[in-house]
C-alpha cells in the first residue's frame, strides 16, 4: 500500500501575553497511511504498546483487534485500515498475551470520538496518552448480556464525559470494588451496563473503575440515597436516563 510523507509542524508559544517571541518550531517527519490512523503514544509507552482497531465493541475490546500495530520506540505509530467504521484504543502490556482482559501495570486509553469512520483514502490522525490501569479488570459483563442498564454520562459542562464508566453496586457502599462496570461511554456519552441478573442495583459513573476517586476525577451518582438505586428486571434493559458528573472533591 501506497505511503505518503507529511511533515507534522509542533508550534510553542511560551509567552504570558501571547505570542510576543518567535515560536519555536520542531518538525516530525512521518509516513501517513493511505487510509487508516497515524499519530503519537504518550505516557506510560513500553516496547510492548499497541494500537488496536475493532470493527465491533461487544466483546468490550477483550479479544484479538481486527488490526493491530506496535507503537514505535519514538511514540508514533502508522496503522492501514479498510474504509468503514472503527473502535480504537491503545494498550501497553507489561506481560501476557497481547489481547486479553487486562493485567496488573497495564496501561491503555480508549479514543474518545469512537467509532471512527474512515472513507476510502482518507487518514486521521489519532493520539493517546496511555494511563496505568488496577491489577485486577472489574468487568464482569462488559457489552454482553440481557438485563442491565442504558443511559448517557454528563460532564460539568453538560457535554458528553466520553470515556467514562457507569457502575453498578448490590448496595449503597460506593466505597467498595463495584460488581459490575460498562464499557467506556461512546463519543455521545452513552452506555450500556449489563449485570448478572434482575434486582436492585446502585448505580454512579466515573472516569476510573477501581479504588477511591482522585481529587478532580469526574464522579457522579445517580440519586442521594435511595435515588441512586433502581430494580431492573430479568431481561430488560432499563434506561435510566442521565448522569451528570462532577470534578470528586475529597
Amino acid at each position: 500500500m501506497f505511503l505518503g510523507k507529511i511533515i507534522i509542524i509542533a508550534i510553542a508559544c511560551a509567552s504570558l501575553s501571547g505570542c510576543l517571541k518567535p515560536p519555536r518550531q520542531a518538525a516530525i517527519d512521518f509516513e501517513v497511511p493511505e487510509t487508516g490512523v497515524y499519530g503519537q503514544v504518550t505516557g506510560a509507552v513500553t516496547e510492548s504498546s499497541w494500537v488496536y482497531a475493532y470493527q465491533s465493541e461487544e466483546r468490550g475490546f477483550r479479544g484479538p483487534a481486527d488490526f493491530a500495530v506496535r507503537v514505535e520506540n519514538d511514540g508514533h505509530y502508522i496503522l492501514d485500515l479498510l474504509p468503514g467504521r472503527w473502535f480504537l484504543l491503545a494498550r501497553s502490556r507489561q506481560q501476557g498475551p497481547l489481547s486479553g482482559r487486562p493485567q496488573a501495570g497495564d496501561a491503555w486509553a480508549i479514543f474518545p470520538d469512537n467509532p471512527l469512520v474512515l472513507q476510502s483514502e482518507q487518514a486521521k490522525r489519532i493520539d493517546f496518552n496511555l494511563r496505568q490501569t488496577a491489577p485486577r479488570p472489574l468487568l464482569r459483563s462488559m457489552n454482553q448480556g440481557e438485563t442491565g442498564f442504558a443511559g448517557r454520562v454528563l460532564g460539568p459542562d453538560r457535554l458528553p464525559a466520553a470515556g467514562a464508566f457507569a457502575l453498578a453496586y448490590r448496595d449503597r457502599n460506593f466505597r467498595r470494588m463495584p460488581d459490575f462496570s460498562s464499557a467506556a461511554a461512546d463519543a455521545d456519552g452513552r452506555f450500556l451496563l449489563f449485570v448478572d441478573g434482575p434486582g436492585r442495583y446502585c448505580l454512579l459513573a466515573r472516569q476510573g473503575i477501581r479504588g477511591q476517586p482522585r481529587q478532580g476525577e469526574l464522579y457522579g451518582q445517580l440519586g442521594e440515597e435511595e435515588a441512586a438505586c433502581r430494580e431492573v428486571e430479568k431481561g430488560q434493559l432499563l434506561e435510566i436516563g442521565e448522569f451528570h458528573l462532577q470534578p470528586y472533591m475529597r
